[in-house]
Protein backbone atom coordinates (compact mmCIF):
# COMPACT_ATOMS: atom_id res chain seq x y z
CA UNK A 1 0.00 0.00 0.00
CA UNK A 2 1.37 3.32 -1.24
CA UNK A 3 2.08 6.31 1.50
CA UNK A 4 -0.61 8.14 -0.03
CA UNK A 5 -3.24 5.63 0.30
CA UNK A 6 -2.01 5.05 3.91
CA UNK A 7 -2.51 9.15 4.59
CA UNK A 8 -5.55 9.32 2.47
CA UNK A 9 -7.19 6.27 4.26
CA UNK A 10 -5.70 8.31 8.02
CA UNK A 11 -7.29 11.42 6.85
CA UNK A 12 -11.21 9.51 6.11
CA UNK A 13 -10.93 7.88 9.44
CA UNK A 14 -10.03 11.12 11.24
CA UNK A 15 -13.26 12.81 9.14
CA UNK A 16 -15.41 10.14 10.56
CA UNK A 17 -14.12 10.17 13.88
CA UNK A 18 -14.31 14.31 14.43
CA UNK A 19 -18.02 13.59 12.43
CA UNK A 20 -18.86 10.81 14.76
CA UNK A 21 -17.69 13.17 18.43
CA UNK A 22 -19.83 15.84 17.09
CA UNK A 23 -23.14 13.78 16.51
CA UNK A 24 -22.63 11.73 19.72
CA UNK A 25 -21.84 14.57 22.07
CA UNK A 26 -24.85 16.68 20.27
CA UNK A 27 -27.36 13.81 19.99
CA UNK A 28 -25.92 10.85 22.55
CA UNK A 29 -24.24 7.59 21.16
CA UNK A 30 -28.00 5.58 21.45
CA UNK A 31 -29.46 8.59 19.44
CA UNK A 32 -27.09 9.40 16.65
CA UNK A 33 -27.77 7.09 13.84
CA UNK A 34 -24.61 5.88 11.70
CA UNK A 35 -26.33 7.61 8.55
CA UNK A 36 -26.23 11.00 10.33
CA UNK A 37 -22.34 10.47 11.15
CA UNK A 38 -21.48 9.85 7.53
CA UNK A 39 -23.99 13.13 6.37
CA UNK A 40 -21.75 14.79 8.26
CA UNK A 41 -19.07 13.03 7.35
CA UNK A 42 -19.87 13.34 3.52
CA UNK A 43 -19.43 9.60 3.05
CA UNK A 44 -21.84 7.18 2.00
CA UNK A 45 -23.21 5.11 6.02
CA UNK A 46 -21.85 1.82 4.32
CA UNK A 47 -18.18 3.22 3.87
CA UNK A 48 -17.89 3.96 7.35
CA UNK A 49 -17.74 -0.27 8.10
CA UNK A 50 -14.63 -0.39 6.63
CA UNK A 51 -13.24 1.51 8.90
CA UNK A 52 -15.28 0.61 12.07
CA UNK A 53 -17.32 -2.29 13.19
CA UNK A 54 -20.11 -1.01 14.57
CA UNK A 55 -21.03 2.30 16.64
CA UNK A 56 -19.68 1.04 19.69
CA UNK A 57 -16.29 0.87 18.04
CA UNK A 58 -17.06 4.54 17.16
CA UNK A 59 -17.66 5.97 19.71
CA UNK A 60 -14.61 4.16 21.73
CA UNK A 61 -12.99 5.99 18.81
CA UNK A 62 -14.10 9.19 20.02
CA UNK A 63 -12.06 9.42 23.01
CA UNK A 64 -9.80 11.97 22.36
CA UNK A 65 -6.23 10.95 22.37
CA UNK A 66 -5.02 13.49 24.42
CA UNK A 67 -6.92 12.13 27.25
CA UNK A 68 -5.76 8.60 26.07
CA UNK A 69 -2.23 9.56 26.28
CA UNK A 70 -2.45 11.32 29.34
CA UNK A 71 -4.42 8.10 31.14
CA UNK A 72 -1.05 5.62 29.62
CA UNK A 73 1.67 8.12 31.73
CA UNK A 74 -0.63 8.08 34.59
CA UNK A 75 -0.80 4.38 34.79
CA UNK A 76 3.03 3.51 34.25
CA UNK A 77 5.27 2.91 36.89
CA UNK A 78 6.86 6.47 38.08
CA UNK A 79 10.30 6.30 37.76
CA UNK A 80 12.05 7.88 41.17
CA UNK A 81 12.58 11.38 41.74
CA UNK A 82 14.83 13.47 43.78
CA UNK A 83 11.51 15.84 44.17
CA UNK A 84 8.53 13.70 43.42
CA UNK A 85 6.52 15.99 45.01
CA UNK A 86 7.40 18.99 42.45
CA UNK A 87 7.16 16.30 39.83
CA UNK A 88 3.50 14.98 40.36
CA UNK A 89 2.14 18.57 41.23
CA UNK A 90 3.63 19.65 37.13
CA UNK A 91 1.94 16.57 36.02
CA UNK A 92 -1.61 17.20 37.65
CA UNK A 93 -1.08 20.19 36.40
CA UNK A 94 -0.76 19.60 32.68
CA UNK A 95 -3.41 17.03 33.39
CA UNK A 96 -5.85 19.91 34.28
CA UNK A 97 -4.70 22.18 31.62
CA UNK A 98 -6.05 19.89 29.03
CA UNK A 99 -9.41 20.72 30.24
CA UNK A 100 -8.86 23.93 28.59
CA UNK A 101 -8.82 22.42 25.10
CA UNK A 102 -12.21 22.51 22.81
CA UNK A 103 -12.13 18.63 22.59
CA UNK A 104 -12.65 18.10 26.26
CA UNK A 105 -16.20 19.03 26.28
CA UNK A 106 -17.46 16.42 23.94
CA UNK A 107 -15.00 13.77 25.25
CA UNK A 108 -16.62 14.40 28.55
CA UNK A 109 -19.84 13.90 27.59
CA UNK A 110 -18.99 10.71 25.91
CA UNK A 111 -17.31 9.18 28.84
CA UNK A 112 -20.64 10.10 31.30
CA UNK A 113 -22.99 8.96 28.81
CA UNK A 114 -21.12 5.66 28.37
CA UNK A 115 -21.22 5.35 32.19
CA UNK A 116 -24.72 6.42 32.70
CA UNK A 117 -25.30 3.81 30.04
CA UNK A 118 -23.53 0.92 31.73
CA UNK A 119 -25.14 1.71 35.08
CA UNK A 120 -28.60 1.77 33.53
CA UNK A 121 -28.04 -1.55 31.96
CA UNK A 122 -26.20 -3.00 34.84
CA UNK A 123 -23.61 -4.44 32.62
CA UNK A 124 -21.58 -5.97 34.79
CA UNK A 125 -19.05 -6.85 33.24
CA UNK A 126 -18.11 -3.80 31.05
CA UNK A 127 -18.58 -1.76 34.65
CA UNK A 128 -15.86 -4.31 36.16
CA UNK A 129 -13.34 -3.37 33.20
CA UNK A 130 -14.04 0.36 33.66
CA UNK A 131 -13.29 -0.43 37.90
CA UNK A 132 -10.15 -1.78 36.97
CA UNK A 133 -9.59 1.17 34.38
CA UNK A 134 -10.22 3.33 37.51
CA UNK A 135 -7.92 1.12 39.80
CA UNK A 136 -4.99 1.50 37.65
CA UNK A 137 -5.23 5.49 37.55
CA UNK A 138 -5.46 5.88 41.08
CA UNK A 139 -2.73 3.07 41.70
CA UNK A 140 -0.56 5.57 39.37
CA UNK A 141 -1.42 8.12 41.36
CA UNK A 142 -0.70 7.07 44.50
CA UNK A 143 2.65 5.45 43.61
CA UNK A 144 3.65 8.86 42.91
CA UNK A 145 2.60 9.90 46.73
CA UNK A 146 4.13 7.32 47.91
CA UNK A 147 7.39 8.35 46.63
CA UNK A 148 7.05 12.27 47.94
CA UNK A 149 5.84 10.32 51.62
CA UNK A 150 9.10 8.45 51.05
CA UNK A 151 11.25 12.01 50.05
CA UNK A 152 9.74 13.46 53.92
CA UNK A 153 7.53 15.55 51.41
CA UNK A 154 4.19 13.68 52.77
CA UNK A 155 2.86 13.17 55.91
CA UNK A 156 3.88 9.90 57.60
CA UNK A 157 0.28 9.93 58.83
CA UNK A 158 -1.17 10.09 55.50
CA UNK A 159 -3.10 7.27 53.59
CA UNK A 160 -1.62 7.53 50.01
CA UNK A 161 -4.44 5.49 48.70
CA UNK A 162 -7.58 7.27 50.25
CA UNK A 163 -5.54 10.63 49.17
CA UNK A 164 -4.98 9.11 45.36
CA UNK A 165 -9.20 8.57 45.42
CA UNK A 166 -9.65 11.84 46.41
CA UNK A 167 -7.37 13.48 43.65
CA UNK A 168 -8.90 11.01 41.13
CA UNK A 169 -12.62 12.08 42.22
CA UNK A 170 -11.09 15.67 42.28
CA UNK A 171 -10.30 15.65 38.38
CA UNK A 172 -13.30 14.15 37.33
CA UNK A 173 -15.11 16.12 39.63
CA UNK A 174 -13.42 19.30 37.40
CA UNK A 175 -14.09 17.93 34.49
CA UNK A 176 -18.03 18.18 35.22
CA UNK A 177 -17.61 21.63 36.63
CA UNK A 178 -16.37 22.66 33.29
CA UNK A 179 -19.68 21.64 31.25
CA UNK A 180 -21.66 22.91 33.78
CA UNK A 181 -19.40 26.19 33.27
CA UNK A 182 -16.58 26.19 30.56
CA UNK A 183 -15.21 29.49 32.31
CA UNK A 184 -14.37 27.34 35.63
CA UNK A 185 -10.72 27.82 36.52
CA UNK A 186 -9.73 24.49 37.21
CA UNK A 187 -5.90 25.56 36.34
CA UNK A 188 -6.19 27.50 39.57
CA UNK A 189 -8.39 24.69 41.64
CA UNK A 190 -5.36 21.95 40.97
CA UNK A 191 -3.12 24.90 42.14
CA UNK A 192 -4.58 25.56 45.24
CA UNK A 193 -4.38 21.99 45.88
CA UNK A 194 -1.22 21.49 45.38
CA UNK A 195 -0.22 24.07 47.17
CA UNK A 196 -1.82 22.51 50.14
CA UNK A 197 -0.16 19.20 49.52
CA UNK A 198 3.27 20.79 49.00
CA UNK A 199 3.43 24.01 49.47
CA UNK A 200 4.32 26.95 47.11
CA UNK A 201 8.13 25.57 46.73
CA UNK A 202 6.80 22.35 45.10
CA UNK A 203 4.19 23.98 42.66
CA UNK A 204 6.43 26.05 41.07
CA UNK A 205 6.93 25.70 37.38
Amino acid sequence: MSKVSEAHLDARRRSIIDAACRAFSEKGVETATMAEVAARAGISAGAIYRYFENKEALARACLSESSEAILEQWVTSPDSSQDPARELSNFARLTFKLLNEPTQRPDTILHLERLLTLARDEDERALSELRDEFAKVTFGIESRLKLAQKAGQLGPDMDPHALAGMLFSLYWGARIAKLVDPAADTDSQIAAVSQVLWGPAATAK
